[in-house]
């Protein structure tokens, strides 16, 4: 494949180095995630919003020419050398930052330790854009609460571990180097642990933040910076003795397909139009909502990551498609220029609903008090003021520790809950909680806004309060919702049967 170059447009003259010297924290813009990269040439800095997806590109201290973030200069006086982390040495640490050339304050965040004797200041983000997250797919996840099994289900058995893909994770994300990085992630529970109490860090303070729990040390090859008195990491080259638990591996995802070969002629073909643009450069564009599925995956840097055992991997392929390599007059041909603009931003965009997958309440099947909240949203849905009636099944926040509201009374069963999006014959729209209570005393909620909300922060948030309040909806968490302008109802759980119960809820949405 053709190795094209990424661009972006640029402030600066051409053939000039100018010198990334600053990351932002990441922020939500359009219902995107963005950050700012600042570059400075001769005492100018110039601050460019990215897609968050463009991280992996950035190297900090790096120098850029001509918008081109595939390729990037070291400052001189800098040293390749291995080190290794050691969990019990690391100390995080943040404090105020004054951008060099800019107005802006950001937060500086780093985690410091030591080696051989020696200081090492190792920046959050790098950790984030070289270990946890090097890639489009696992960073997009850092902000989503449980968004996992959107995505795939996991198993195993006998020293065997089994991923199924749905048609939402990318076909191109079962390639071996990424299929490694995940397995990575999934199957050491302190990595694991990490990673996912990023997103509940996110939703909490609106920043990424996360204690350093590794339990096993972790060697790195690192480009340094020698300062007075400690060495700074610039970039993580490469991530060493990284241990996949398993030996056997098995994948299955929709598009995977046995191949059978058919005489029948192919119903049409593309051809693609030698391009006028002497320029073979992708181009990123910060104004597309996202990137679609199929589109060429962006190539990032070329970090290596080393494992001490690799997994043997097979791929299931379940359905069986036709290759048809014959042409007759009735293949219908087709005729398109190459189109060069690319997007770093998730696959699907802003549009894309993440974490909850609202079903029909006839397709939902759950058992003891959801399954009598369903046959009173049953009733509720027979009603003329009722427009539509959508709902989701989700398992509660775990929290950090042991959290035993997380859990059913048998200790084991992850407590599940009903979302219901609920819409009025008079334009009204209504978010209705309903938590397996297991007899317990728990109202449920009901959630309205006359203002644009992020219903799925919201409701990770008051179900995550839920869990580290004991199973109580508390006034103070409630009224962290009433401050955002979000109104708050709770319907009590009526003796007198399904449909008198159907019937308050009613009076309160109308």
């Amino acid at each position: 494949m053709k190795k094209h170059h990424i661009k972006i447009s640029w402030p600066f003259p051409d053939n000039e180095d100018a010198q990334l010297i600053w990351i932002s924290t990441p922020f939500r813009y359009n219902n995107k995630m963005m950050i700012h990269a600042y570059f400075s040439l001769k005492g100018e800095t110039k601050k460019i919003r990215l897609d968050w997806g463009s991280l992996p590109f950035l190297a900090i201290q790096h120098y850029y020419q001509n918008g081109v973030l595939s390729a990037s200069k070291p400052p001189k006086d800098l040293k390749d050398i291995e080190i290794t982390i050691n969990p019990s040495s690391v100390h995080y640490y943040e404090k105020e930052w004054a951008i060099q050339g800019s107005p802006d304050i950001d937060i500086s965040q780093s985690y410091n330790f030591t080696f051989q004797n020696q200081k090492i200041v190792l920046p959050l983000i790098e950790v984030i854009r070289s270990v946890l997250a090097p890639n489009v797919f696992l960073l997009y996840r850092l902000f989503e609460s449980n968004s996992f099994p959107q995505y795939f289900t996991e198993s195993a058995d006998a020293g065997m571990f089994h991923l199924d893909f749905s048609s939402q994770y990318e076909l191109t994300y079962t390639r071996p180097e990424y299929l490694y990085q995940l397995l990575w992630l999934l199957t050491n529970q302190d990595v694991r642990q990490i990673y996912e109490s990023i997103a509940f860090a996110w939703i909490q303070t609106n920043s990424i933040k996360f204690d350093w729990d590794f339990k096993q040390p972790i060697t790195i090859t690192a480009r340094v910076k020698e300062n007075r008195g400690y060495l700074t990491i610039l970039q993580i080259l490469k991530v060493k003795n990284k241990q996949i638990p398993y030996q056997r591996v098995s994948i299955s995802h929709p598009e995977l397909q046995l191949r059978e070969k058919s005489n029948q002629p192919k119903k049409y073909t593309f051809h693609r139009l030698s391009s006028s643009n002497k320029d073979d450069a992708l181009l990123l564009d910060q104004q597309v909502d996202g990137s679609h599925q199929g589109m060429e995956l962006v190539q990032m840097n070329q970090q290596k990551h080393e494992y001490i055992t690799i997994p043997t991997i097979k791929k299931l392929k379940r359905h069986t498609t036709k290759e048809r390599n014959q042409i007759d007059e009735n293949t219908k041909k087709y005729y398109g220029n190459t189109d060069n603009i690319r997007s770093t931003a998730d696959v699907g965009g802003s549009r894309l609903t993440r974490g909850l997958e609202h079903q029909m309440l006839q397709d939902i099947q759950v058992q003891g008090d959801l399954k009598d909240f369903i046959n009173l949203l049953k009733v509720l849905e027979s009603n003329q003021e009722v427009l539509s009636i959508r709902v989701a099944v989700k398992e509660l926040p775990q929290g950090v520790g042991k959290r035993k509201f997380a859990k059913l009374n048998d200790g084991i069963t992850d407590r599940k809950c009903i979302i219901a999006n609920v819409k009025m014959k008079g334009g009204q729209l209504y978010q209705i909680i309903e938590v397996d209570r297991e007899h317990k005393s728990l109202s449920t909620i009901i959630l309205s806004s006359y203002k644009k909300q992020n219903w799925e922060e919201i409701h990770y948030q008051l179900l995550l309060n839920l869990v580290l309040d004991s199973g109580s909806w508390t006034s103070q968490s409630l009224n962290r919702l009433n401050n955002k302008g979000i109104s708050v109802m709770k319907s009590k759980h009526s003796k007198k049967g399904i449909r008198h119960r159907a019937m308050l809820m009613l009076e309160k949405l109308t």
